[in-house]
């Protein structure tokens, strides 16, 4: 979720900017209004996915551009420095997080009801610490193959957005390297 990223934080302008999201869709498409990953955790299940808005009219380009950026973190290995600033990113934001009690106490319920017991903040960050490059490969490849995706669209205009069985046929071409998930350049 850091790797990918999100377009601005609370953080301040400008943290997001290095993110995949930020470089790959929102920098490079002049119509795109927000692109940020978001995740999710239960104790049996999650939920990881990607977010954005657009003006109705490239709804269909915006659905198109995410699918690809989800690809190619199944695809190619990010970089060591695109990764260690993920695992960065993510231990400040959980460390700063953790500072706000309303959140802590939140933290700690929601480790109880998940995992049955609270883990320290040196324990999580030494996780975030082990993830590489080939973590990130296979858990993309498995929520491609094996999970369906999930839609949620909002808007007075949402006819171009693709439906949930084309963005099906769109991971599975692009996971296979057809590349029949086009897109025109930005604007």
């Amino acid at each position: 979720h850091s790797l990918s990223g999100s377009s601005f934080s609370a953080g301040g302008p400008g943290k997001g900017m290095y993110s995949k999201l930020y470089r790959e869709v929102l920098n490079r498409y002049s119509w795109v209004e927000s692109a940020e990953a978001f995740s999710s955790f239960h104790a049996e299940s999650g939920l990881w996915g990607i977010s954005g808005s657009c003006r109705p009219d490239k709804a269909g380009e915006l659905t198109k551009a995410m699918v690809r950026e989800f690809v190619e973190l199944s695809r190619y290995y990010v970089t060591e420095e695109e990764l260690q600033r993920a695992k960065n990113m993510l231990k400040c934001n959980v460390l700063t997080q953790l500072e706000s009690r309303l959140v802590l106490f939140e933290d700690i319920g929601r480790q109880i009801l998940t995992y049955g017991r609270r883990e320290d903040a040196e324990s999580m960050c030494g996780k975030i610490d082990a993830v590489t490059k080939e973590d990130i490969i296979e858990v993309v490849r498995m929520a491609i193959g094996t999970m369906r995706p999930t839609m949620g669209v909002v808007g007075v205009d949402i006819s171009k957005v693709p439906m949930i069985e084309d963005v099906e046929k769109m991971l599975s071409a692009e996971s296979m390297g057809t590349h029949s998930v086009g897109g025109s350049g930005g604007g």
